[in-house]
């Protein structure tokens, strides 16, 4: 197991591996030339895994690793608004109320 896949496992045992999620994460990009706080990025993806999110960051953003993250279940139930830039991927055709609620 990879360290998303041992985070994950720890904390949300039970997250299906079919079960989509939206994961808020905190990644930090690997670039010596950037300031502190322009290497810190804060964003939201819908994903069947943590992995699949850390994952969807590095091609986004480059060579970086994991500094915090969190998920909830869907569907939503009311608004969920914050929490940084959207991350497109594969399952937002499926969601797209729950993404209207979030405020994409």
């Amino acid at each position: 197991m990879n360290e998303a896949q041992t985070l994950q496992q720890n904390k949300f045992p039970n997250w299906g591996p079919n079960e989509v999620r939206i994961v808020s994460l905190t990644y930090v990009i690997d670039d010596p030339g950037l300031s502190s706080i322009a290497s810190i990025k804060n964003c939201r993806t819908l994903a069947g895994s943590l992995d699949e999110a850390v994952k969807r960051a590095r091609r986004k953003y480059g060579p970086g690793h994991l500094n915090a993250w969190g998920c909830r279940c869907l569907p939503l139930s009311g608004w969920l608004l914050g929490g940084g830039e959207l991350m497109r991927g594969k399952h937002d055709k499926d969601h797209r109320e729950n993404l209207r609620r979030m405020g994409y």
